[in-house]
C-alpha cells in the first residue's frame, strides 16, 4: 500500500535528525524518519553535555549565548510535548590540572563574565584534586538515550517513523520534483541526510571532508552518593541516576566502534586521580563522532539538487548546536533563507571550482 507523501524525508534519528525532525513539524510540515535502530551510534552514548568554557585556553563556547539560549527553550518545549523529562541546567565543576593552567583562566576571568559562577566553589569529593584550584559555571545537560527515546515514540504516534535500513545510492531515486524509496511505498518533496558518520558513504556529498573521531566511554559505579555535578578534570564525569560517565577518547585513525584496552586505559587513568573511592566499570563502549575537516558543521542543499540535503558534522557539540542549526536548515528549506558560508554545505563545492 502506498503511503501518504510526506514534505520531507530525514535519514537518521540521532540527534540532529531528530532535532530537524521537530523542527519541520513546528513549521507545519509532515515528515518521515527513516532509522536503522543501531544501538550504538555517537547520538546514543553521548554525553550531551553544555559547556560554556572549554579546553586548555578557557575558550567560550563558539556563540555559546545564542546557541545555548535557543536550545534550553527547545528542550523545555519538546519536554512538554512528550510529557518527558530529558534536559537540565545544572553546575559545572572545573578543576585545574596545573597552576600554569590556572594562571590561564586568571589572566582570562574578566572575559568570562556571567559564565563563572564561582572561582572558590565547594570542592566537596574532589578536594584530593583540587591542589591547583578550579571554579564553577553554570551550563546544561541533555539526557540524550531518553530525548531520542520520546522523540521516536511521539513520532511512531504521528506515523512519521520507519526503523529499517536503506541503501541510499540503490534503493532511493532522486527525481527533479520528489524524491521516491520503492521498497518503503514513500515519496517526499524534500530528502534530508543526518546519518551522522555514515554519510561519509554518501554518494551526493563525497566532495564533504569528514575528519571523523572515534570516542570511548566508561560507565561506572561507586560506592560515593554525592557526586550530582558535571565534573572536568582531563576528562569529564556525569552522573547517570545511580552511575557515573566518564569520557572521553579521541582517536582519529581506528573508526571502527570496538572498545580498545588503550581507550581504557587512558580513562582509568586520568578516573583515579580525580575519585578517590573505588568503583566499578559497568559498561565500555565506543562510538563514531561526525566531526568535520574544518571543525563546522555542515549543513544545506546540494548545488546541483535542490531536494537534496545534509545535516551534520555537529561533533561533540550536537546537544548544543542542533536546535539552532536545524532552525537555520527549515528556514532554508521553507523559505531559502541563506546559511552562513562557514556553516553551508556550499563551501565544501566552492573549493572544487
Amino acid at each position: 500500500m502506498m503511503r501518504n507523501p510526506v514534505d520531507v524525508i530525514i535519514l537518521g534519528q540521532g540527534i540532529a535528525g531528530t532535532t530537524l525532525a521537530w523542527r519541520l513539524l513546528s513549521a507545519g510540515c509532515s515528515v518521515m524518519v527513516l532509522d536503522r535502530g543501531d544501538r550504538m551510534t555517537a547520538s546514543k552514548i553521548a554525553a550531551g553535555l553544555m559547556t560554556p568554557i572549554t579546553g586548555k585556553r578557557f575558550a567560550i563556547s563558539w556563540d555559546w549565548e545564542d546557541f545555548y539560549s535557543e536550545a534550553s527553550q527547545f528542550y523545555r518545549e519538546v519536554e512538554s510535548k512528550t510529557g518527558t523529562h530529558f534536559f537540565d541546567e545544572l553546575s559545572m565543576l572545573r578543576l585545574f590540572q596545573t597552576a600554569e593552567e590556572r594562571q590561564t583562566f586568571e589572566g582570562k576571568l574578566s572575559r568570562l563574565t556571567g559564565l563563572v559562577s564561582s572561582t572558590h566553589p565547594d570542592f566537596k569529593t574532589f578536594q584530593h584534586a583540587a591542589a591547583e584550584g578550579g571554579f564553577e559555571m553554570i551550563g546544561g545537560r541533555l539526557h540524550v538515550e531518553e530525548y531520542l527515546k520520546a522523540s521516536r515514540k511521539m513520532f511512531q504516534s504521528m506515523d512519521s517513523y520507519i526503523e529499517c535500513s536503506i541503501d541510499v545510492q540503490a534503493e532511493i531515486e532522486i527525481q527533479p520534483n520528489k524524491i521516491v524509496i520503492p521498497k518503503l511505498n514513500l515519496t517526499g518533496k524534500q530528502f534530508v541526510s543526518c546519518q551522522g558518520f555514515q554519510s561519509t558513504m554518501l554518494p551526493y556529498f563525497d566532495s564533504v571532508k569528514f575528519n571523523p573521531a572515534k570516542g570511548e566511554i566508561l560507565d561506572i559505579k561507586t560506592r560515593n552518593s554525592n557526586i550530582d555535578r558535571v565534573v572536568h578534570r582531563g576528562i569529564w564525569m556525569s552522573p547517570r541516576g545511580k552511575q557515573l560517565r566518564i569520557g572521553a577518547t579521541y582517536d582519529w585513525s581506528d573508526l571502527s566502534t570496538n572498545v580498545t584496552e588503550n581507550g581504557r586505559h587512558w580513562l582509568t587513568c586520568r578516573l583515579n586521580k580525580l575519585l578517590p573511592s573505588e568503583y566499578e566499570i559497568v559498561q565500555h563502549q565506543a562510538a563514531i563522532r561526525p566531526t568535520m575537516k574544518d571543525f563546522h558543521p555542515v549543513l544545506g542543499a546540494h548545488p546541483k539538487l535542490n531536494n537534496v540535503r545534509i545535516f551534520n558534522g555537529l561533533g561533540s557539540k550536537g546537544a548544543l548546536m542542533a536546535p539552532r542549526l536545524a532552525q537555520m536548515l527549515t528556514n532554508q528549506l521553507l523559505h531559502q533563507t541563506p546559511l552562513p558560508l562557514n556553516l553551508s554545505v556550499e563551501r565544501w563545492f566552492q573549493e572544487e571550482s
